[in-house]
């Protein structure tokens, strides 16, 4: 990666400095957003800018860019990079800051990030979670705040896990980096309050609604150890069969029927996208 922008300008990678007032690094405070590139094109850009929009408006930070302004700096650092398979980071923080705890004009910086596939396996025979009792602050914001994802990522490691699922010991609610649904008796059921915004769920319902029923609302613990099937999405996970949580396998333990149905359809819907925007570039 050569590029990354930094306010605007585009400077080589390992030049890209903030200084150390920045509230970013002092506090944690900023708006973070993530999206793939694909062939060259940008995954769901547009569903992405929304987000981060409406992330930095909860913060209560003024992105420095219009939208089309923001689109064109991603398109240029696509260029500059010759990005044709990778990821995009967008992180926009609290600014510098002489106390060091109130925000002053934000940062912006969108850097270029290598992407790696999850393991073929895992959507063959599916993969593992495991739990833990957390509440995100200010759930509906994608913020820089992954303390406890981070933390426990050595432990998800370990036990061969993929993601951790946090829960409130009645309720489940969303992986520590992705969106959380489960199918039982032929119904999809997702919470979509309380909860960050999965744009990669978002796209997956648009096509499960032709397949299957849909029930937006909380998960009981107990219901996510006796459904029939388990998803995770994600921006790089895409639509991910879990098969095991902790000790326990799903079900019979392997990826179920209306999985591989959507995970087709999610393919599929993701490569008319592709092909829609590659034409039109």
């Amino acid at each position: 990666m050569r590029f990354v922008s930094l306010n605007g300008k585009f400077v080589p990678y390992d030049q890209a400095t903030l200084h150390i007032s920045d509230l970013g690094l002092r506090r944690g405070y900023g708006a973070f957003e993530f999206f793939r590139i694909l062939q060259g094109v940008p995954v769901f850009l547009e569903d992405h800018l929304s987000r981060f929009e409406n992330t930095a408006g909860m913060l209560e930070l003024e992105i420095p860019f219009t939208r089309s302004q923001l689109e064109a700096l991603i398109y240029e650092l696509i260029r500059l990079n010759e990005l044709k398979r990778a990821g995009i980071q967008l992180v926009l923080t609290g600014g510098y800051s002489p106390d060091a705890f109130t925000p002053s004009t934000p940062n912006l910086v969108m850097a270029p990030l290598e992407i790696k596939s999850h393991p073929a396996v895992y959507y063959q025979q599916g993969a593992k979670i495991i739990l833990h009792q957390n509440l995100r602050e200010m759930p509906l914001a994608k913020s820089t705040d992954y303390l406890v994802a981070v933390r426990l990522g050595k432990r998800v490691r370990a036990e061969g896990a993929t993601e951790v699922v946090y829960h409130n010991g009645t309720t489940v609610s969303e992986g520590g980096r992705s969106s959380l649904s489960i199918i039982k008796n032929g119904v999809l059921i997702t919470d979509l309050e309380g909860v960050l915004p999965g744009i990669t769920r978002m796209h997956l319902l648009q096509v499960a609604k032709l397949i299957l029923p849909i029930e937006f609302r909380s998960i009981m613990l107990p219901e996510l150890f006796s459904a029939d099937e388990v998803i995770l999405t994600g921006a790089t996970r895409e639509v991910m069969p879990i098969t095991q949580i902790e000790d326990r396998p799903v079900a019979d333990g392997k990826v179920g029927p209306f999985t591989q149905t959507l995970m087709k359809a999610f393919r599929e819907h993701l490569e008319a996208y592709l092909a829609s925007r590659t034409v039109a570039g």
